[in-house]
């Protein structure tokens, strides 16, 4: 199971989507109008953090009818439900949205040798 948690101080909670595919989880932020740059991808273990600022544009003399695109600063939690390889992790920003793919660690395979099998092979 996948837990987003979201933080009740800040003022911007872009939508997150986690998606679990059979080789990876995909993490999708909507986050328009934030510069790369701004942008920051932490894991530790089977802990995704990312956070950001989203600055909201000044206008001179303005009067706002309509307050719907918030700004500031954000930050999303997604705890993973699985152990990730941290060294394949692949983050892009585009048309608004990062997407992150974090693909599941390998898990390590021990070879089992039948001892009965290889010592009736060894003496004929």
């Amino acid at each position: 199971m996948v837990y987003i948690t979201r933080h009740a101080y800040r003022p911007f909670n872009p939508p997150t989507d986690v998606i679990e595919l059979a080789d990876k989880i995909l993490v999708l932020v909507e986050i328009a109008g934030i510069r790369s740059e701004e942008l920051k991808i932490t894991l530790n273990n089977q802990h995704l953090v990312i956070t950001g600022v989203r600055e909201r544009p000044q206008h001179a003399a303005s009067a706002y009818h309509q307050v719907e695109i918030f700004f500031g600063e954000f930050r999303v939690d997604v705890v993973l439900p699985w152990p990730v390889d941290s060294d394949a992790v692949v983050a892009n920003y585009d048309d608004g949205f990062l997407k992150v793919e974090l693909p599941r660690k390998p898990v390590r395979q021990i070879p089992v040798v039948d001892l009965n099998t290889t010592e009736q092979q060894d003496n004929p």
